[in-house]
């Protein structure tokens, strides 16, 4: 939720209580960077990344949770002037898929060792990309365009049609499973008795779209996550009196069927520009990822259980901001069997206050441990983040100045 209205909230409880990428091959634009030498392709000429202050994001003095201090391999580079990237890895390769009104951009990058230097070499900036992000599974992208029109294309650029409309402006997300194949989730309006109403609906490589949330229940995310034969998608309704996150299965049933809809998690007022993650370990152990005000005077990352199957009102742990923030964007990325979680906090209590994009690794008991600053980010309403063939992370994030990617190693 924005500074100001869980400020507000709070009181009013108290009182109570560069260089485009040229399209090819069908509209997807595509570069190759060396990320083992740091050289940018032979016919092309690297543009500088456009700077914070005159200057690209530096690497930042680690304030750790007393564990050792990840080490930066290269970047942090621009990708875009203002759009956000999905990031995916491919082989030796590490792919950067920003969503140019609908078709998917890609900026990919070769994985080198873990040495300094062996990290993202200065970028072909696309300022043609939107804000909303691809979401990306397997070989196939989901792009939302600004009208909400959502298009499927493979990465390869050939096959794009459009599938759904979504709410404008709303995020999508998608996944694999075993006999569905590629499921997409989105968001859409519908009309309903009570007025208008923005629910999630899923829609899976053959058959219709199918309503994910119930009767009286809407949306303003959605997250999903292969595990096992099935899905596991989480839905978040950010309203004025609370918060409800809602946990279900997708299953193959010889076509799409939707297990039990289980509220996971009730919590205070929302904000729709934060939205939940999933962290999924090679055990199948879960949890959901949702940045919310715990109580009238704190705010933090809520961390909660998901079983398997979801049960109703999970166990909640909590890694605590400094204050409240809107929006409050977290990712995570399995990397070796630990996950890691990327997210911006505030750096001090007080509105306007400036905000760090940190690092740090979930334990499978739901301990959120601090590893890293890794840079500041003024304004960041989106991360990525992804683990790469040799074990490092590669993270990007969207701010006042454009999309940047980074890569560390962390031990």
């Amino acid at each position: 939720m924005r500074p100001g209205s869980w400020l507000a909230w709070a009181t009013l409880s108290a009182c109570a209580r560069g260089s485009s990428i040229q399209p090819i091959d069908g509209g997807v634009s595509v570069r190759t960077l060396d990320a083992s030498s740091g050289g940018a392709e032979a016919e092309a000429s690297p543009t500088p990344s456009p700077a914070h202050d005159g200057e690209a994001p530096k690497a930042l003095a680690p304030r750790d949770a007393g564990a050792a201090a990840c080490r930066f391999l290269g970047g942090p580079v621009q990708l875009s002037s203002r759009g956000a990237a999905a990031l995916a890895t491919r082989g030796d390769k590490v792919l950067a898929v920003l969503n140019e009104d609908g078709r998917p951009a890609l900026a990919s990058f070769r994985v080198g060792p873990l040495a300094a230097g062996a990290g993202p070499s200065p970028a072909f900036i696309t300022s043609r990309a939107i804000r909303v992000p691809c979401a990306v599974t397997g070989d196939v992208a989901f792009c939302p365009d600004r009208a909400g029109g959502i298009q499927r294309s493979s990465l390869a650029g050939t096959d794009s049609q459009w599938v759904a409309n979504s709410s404008a402006g709303t995020h999508v997300s998608a996944a694999s499973a075993a006999g569905l194949g590629p499921v997409l989730l989105y968001l859409a309006r519908r009309q309903t008795s009570e007025g208008w109403v923005t629910e999630a609906w899923v829609l899976a490589e053959r058959g219709l779209p199918v309503r994910l949330s119930e009767d009286g229940s809407g949306a303003t995310s959605s997250a999903v996550v292969a595990r096992g034969s099935s899905l596991l998608a989480v839905t978040v309704d950010s309203r004025v009196a609370l918060t409800a996150m809602h946990a279900r299965e997708i299953l193959d049933d010889h076509g799409l069927r939707l297990g039990e809809d289980v509220v996971t998690f009730v919590g205070g007022p929302g904000d729709p520009g934060s939205a939940a993650a999933l962290a999924l370990f090679p055990s199948s152990a879960a949890w959901a990822l949702l940045p919310i005000a715990r109580d009238i005077s704190s705010f933090g990352l809520a961390l909660i259980k998901l079983d398997d199957p979801p049960r109703v009102d999970e166990r909640v742990l909590w890694s605590m901001y400094l204050d409240g923030l809107d929006p409050a964007p977290v990712a995570t990325a399995l990397s070796g069997g630990r996950i890691w979680v990327a997210r911006v906090t505030p750096r001090q209590k007080g509105l306007g206050a400036p905000r760090d994009l940190e690092l740090g690794e979930l334990t499978i008991d739901g301990v959120f441990a601090l590893k890293q600053v890794i840079a500041r980010a003024q304004g960041a309403s989106e991360v990525g983040l992804v683990s790469d063939s040799r074990g490092a992370l590669w993270v990007t994030w969207l701010d006042h100045s454009g999309s940047w990617i980074q890569r560390l190693s962390c031990p």
